[in-house]
């Protein structure tokens, strides 16, 4: 793989030249054991400007780049990326924290990413996912089925936003979603028996259809509903209250 990145840098210089400020690979394929899967590379490219001309330079490098088994990179200029620090915090949070810089200087380094905005986004996406949830709802209601499907679809996106919360309370998070949910609820002091379940549901859920009643599949997965609404709402009660 470091070949690779290293042809990358040496196009991208001479499609840009002075223009190119820094290119910087990220995420876990920093500390990943062995050689990594050529979709966990992420890169950023940053610009002095991003004009179209700029782009159309860019765009035959990153078609060999994609063609070799590589996500597209994300590009910013230099002036763009110290805007976005407030509306990506949990982004730029997440790549400081595994990064290396393949090319140019490090705009990361001096980078200062406010706990305010962290702590309302993760509040902003919660309460959104939640309205989201309960219009989703009102079409599966009944339908115990459909209603299992639309929990086991949202709790992965839901477990996304826990782990920054407890980054503001000063810990770690896990990797794991499971490890995730348990940690919360310890912190929190806040039930989260209902994520726990349908996270084990994302994987048992055709076990279920097949032992169960229908009847009674239908309450289990109603109530179970109720439950897991109302454990949304008190971790974003809990967000709420973060000072």
């Amino acid at each position: 793989m470091n070949q690779n990145l290293d042809e990358l840098v040496r196009r991208l210089v001479e499609a840009h030249g002075a223009d190119l400020i820094s290119v910087i690979l990220y995420g876990s394929v920093i500390h990943a054991d062995g050689e990594p899967r050529r979709s966990d590379v992420q890169l950023m490219v940053v610009m002095r400007a991003l004009p179209a001309v700029q782009l159309a330079r860019s765009a035959p490098v990153m078609r060999w780049w994609m063609e070799a088994g590589f996500p597209r990179a994300a590009y910013f200029t230099e002036s763009e990326l110290a805007n976005a620090l407030d509306v990506f915090p949990i982004d730029f949070t997440q790549m400081r924290r595994a990064y290396r810089v393949l090319y140019g200087r490090d705009v990361l380094e001096t980078a200062e990413i406010s706990r305010a905005h962290i702590r309302l986004l993760v509040e902003y996406e919660l309460r959104g996912k939640l309205v989201r949830l309960r219009g989703l709802y009102l079409s599966t209601a009944g339908d115990s089925r459909r209603t299992l499907q639309l929990m086991t679809d949202s709790v992965v996106s839901f477990v996304q936003f826990l782990r920054p919360i407890l980054e503001l309370h000063g810990e770690t998070a896990p990797v794991g979603r499971r490890e995730t949910v348990h940690q919360i609820a310890k912190k929190l002091q806040i039930d989260m028996s209902p994520f726990e379940r349908v996270l084990r549901l994302r994987h048992e859920k055709q076990d279920l259809a097949e032992r169960k009643s229908q009847a009674l599949m239908n309450v289990e997965i109603e109530d179970l509903f109720s439950s897991y609404m109302d454990c949304v709402e008190d971790v974003i009660d809990a967000v709420d209250q973060i000072t």
